[in-house]
């Protein structure tokens, strides 16, 4: 995708983004354009793309969709440009609960957990454990889950989803609270041809 073309759109909605991702919105198609301009916790484009499958996976009414890539012209970084369809929130109610983010997970198989950041415990970016896969939701506040007007639905906008393997982010968050060091994917398969 062209990075002048992104950038200029970008810019012209004011600038709006988070921690990763440069944003704006395509009325015309009804989607949210977000550009990865900043990797957090260690991530690799790889584990990017595979927390964008997950999302894809458990909340697919909102999944995101690979648009293209584009190339800082300086750094020669590919960035990676997804969309997600806008999702109208009703705010004439009050916020989600986290009783209520923690249903939606339970539902799923997720349990909630409490992480540690900067040495405290964390209640205010809400994360789930999926025991059986491993995998970390995260970032589940009121903001990312929101409710949908004239239903009792909810949608889950922008978690932080990622697999706990040996020395990625979610494993080292998790041992931080007394969750067991998971074996990295070669020593799963090693195992697995050992049988």
């Amino acid at each position: 995708m062209d990075e002048a073309g992104f950038l200029g759109i970008w810019e012209g909605q004011g600038r709006r983004g988070g921690a990763e991702h440069q944003v704006y919105y395509d009325q015309e198609c009804g989607r949210w354009f977000k550009r990865l301009y900043h990797g957090v916790n260690s991530g690799t484009l790889g584990d990017y793309l595979v927390r964008m499958r997950l999302h894809a996976a458990l909340f697919p009414e909102t999944a995101y969709r690979l648009e293209g890539f584009s190339i800082n012209p300086k750094s020669k970084e590919l960035a990676p440009v997804v969309s997600q369809p806008h999702v109208e929130v009703d705010t004439t109610r009050p916020l989600v609960t986290r009783a209520e983010t923690d249903d939606l997970m339970a539902a799923v198989g997720f349990a909630p957990v409490q992480l540690i950041h900067n040495g405290i415990r964390d209640d205010g970016y809400f994360a789930y454990l999926h025991p059986v896969s491993g995998v970390l939701a995260h970032d589940l506040h009121d903001e990312n889950v929101v409710r949908i007007p004239e239903t009792a639905g909810l949608a889950v906008i922008d978690p932080y989803i990622s697999l706990a393997r040996a020395g990625t982010w979610a494993a080292i968050k998790l041992a931080e609270i007394g969750y067991p060091t998971p074996p990295d994917d070669s020593e799963a398969a090693a195992e697995k041809d050992e049988f």
